[in-house]
């Protein structure tokens, strides 16, 4: 399979995708067809419907998700 963007070679990767809710993070690892040239994301449509779950049940704080970290912000 070929990228539609720049006709690049796809190849299968683990990629991580940030959902956020808010001020709130999670960061989901999926499988992605990766474009070798441009970095292009393919996802086959489950994925997609389960990256779309994932976000409603943050929402919800319905994963039982627990704290590994804190993020912080500097503005200076």
């Amino acid at each position: 399979m070929r990228c539609a963007l720049c006709g690049g070679e796809l190849i299968e990767k683990m990629v991580t995708e940030e959902v956020t809710d808010e001020n709130n993070h999670i960061l989901v690892k999926v499988k992605a067809e990766v474009c070798e040239q441009c970095h292009e994301r393919y996802y086959a449509s489950g994925i997609v419907d389960k990256l779309i779950e994932v976000k409603e049940c943050f929402k919800k704080h319905s994963l039982g998700l627990q704290e590994i970290g804190k993020v912080y912000e500097l503005v200076v």
